[in-house]
């Protein structure tokens, strides 16, 4: 098994931040003291994967120490530090506290244990800052998830083993296997290397752009696309943008997604579609759709996304479907918008001005509002209209 780890996220208010934390206070409640010195810390989203495992069940065990609120003036132990826990895209701890649950203790051990199950032979585990509890307790930058340990124990008695082969076993039978294997290998990889070749000349004159793309995303071929949109049927339109339409898309194995076509009357280049990719790739955020592939197939360019089902926002906002919203939802959908323009403006390490997202007023467009509370619901006021 093999970790990796992404941190997402840039500490905006910390003149000098870092993505660990240690300490040398002594951390009670348990036998290993060394575990506790260090800790990972994010300013959004800090994600583990453990990789390489075998398919089955797993006892996950995530180890905190809540260490940044200390001193002996009382302010600065009244920081709260609260984040989502996600175990393979499942939520399992909402607004989780480190020292509420080590009873307000700090320096004080904390172990939650959760099940898991694997099948495509890798685990994630999602720490996620949703923009609650406090930011500049004891110091400005205070805030985010943070984890000390993680261990992951399979419910089963393993059939693959971690240990390399030891020298002294006869290995005639290994090189017998290496040579040929590697026989087979080269003819598949020199194979492949010739139909690569080949597709390289015939679109290298439309498609020279897309070679240095350094976005790693699955690649569908426009054929499968094709298919899953019905031939990009106009009962599977969901929409137009200056991009181009989007459609819905039913692959064979029942997954759904939204297909974006480039229009071919779009005076965007191979350039800037590679722009797009590389930006769109670059930023993960549970308030962003997430982009699950492309389509580069000569002048034939498409973006794959998740498939949200309950359609566009406008529309449901303004009763143009039969989808019931009322104001503490309507509160929650602004707080994700807010939550997710602050992720592309301020969190995330490539800093994206959105430029596209349009409040209508009782008149027109409006790009200056003044949000207020009022009797429990907020209000967004068109500065100097009067609009709302």
């Amino acid at each position: 098994m093999r970790w990796a780890v992404s941190n997402v996220g840039y500490f905006a208010e910390s003149d000098n931040p870092q993505y660990k934390s240690s300490t040398s206070f002594q951390i009670t409640n348990t036998s290993d003291v060394r575990l506790f010195q260090t800790a990972r810390i994010s300013a959004s989203s800090l994600r583990y994967y453990g990789l390489g495992l075998e398919n089955g069940n797993y006892t996950v065990s995530l180890q905190f120490a809540e260490t940044a609120f200390q001193g002996s003036f009382r302010w600065k132990t009244l920081g709260t530090r609260l984040f989502d826990i996600y175990i393979q895209g499942n939520l399992v701890l909402k607004d989780f506290n480190i020292q509420r649950e080590a009873d307000g203790a700090t320096f004080r051990a904390v172990r939650k244990g959760f099940k898991a199950q694997v099948l495509d032979n890798y685990l994630e585990i999602h720490l996620f800052w949703a923009g609650k509890g406090t930011c500049c307790v004891p110091s400005k930058g205070t805030y985010g998830p943070s984890i000390s340990a993680i261990s992951v124990t399979p419910d089963f008695p393993p059939t693959v083993s971690n240990t390399p082969p030891t020298r002294k076993k006869n290995r005639t039978g290994l090189i017998v296997g290496i040579t040929v294997g590697g026989l087979v290998s080269f003819l598949a990889v020199f194979a492949v290397l010739c139909i690569l070749q080949k597709r390289k000349r015939r679109h290298a004159n439309k498609n020279e752009d897309l070679l240095g793309i350094d976005a790693r995303l699955y690649t569908f071929s426009y054929s499968e696309l094709r298919t899953a949109t019905e031939d990009f049927s106009t009962s599977n339109k969901l929409g137009e943008g200056g991009f181009g339409p989007v459609y819905k898309g039913t692959f064979n194995d029942g997954r759904v997604v939204a297909v974006k076509q480039l229009s071919l009357a779009s005076h965007q280049g191979a350039n800037q579609f590679v722009t797009e990719i590389a930006t769109i790739s670059a930023v993960q955020h549970r308030n962003l759709v997430e982009l699950h592939g492309c389509c580069i197939d000569g002048d034939k360019r498409l973006l794959v996304y998740e498939y949200l089902e309950n359609g566009s926002l406008d529309q449901a906002l303004f009763e143009k479907r039969s989808l019931s919203l009322d104001w503490p939802t309507r509160f929650n959908i602004c707080m994700g918008i807010a939550r997710g323009l602050a992720y592309l403006h301020e969190e995330s390490r490539l800093r994206i001005v959105h430029r596209d997202v349009k409040w209508i007023s009782c008149t027109g467009v409006c790009h200056a509002w003044t949000p207020y509370r009022e009797g429990g619901c907020v209000f967004l006021w068109c500065c100097g209209s009067g609009d709302h």
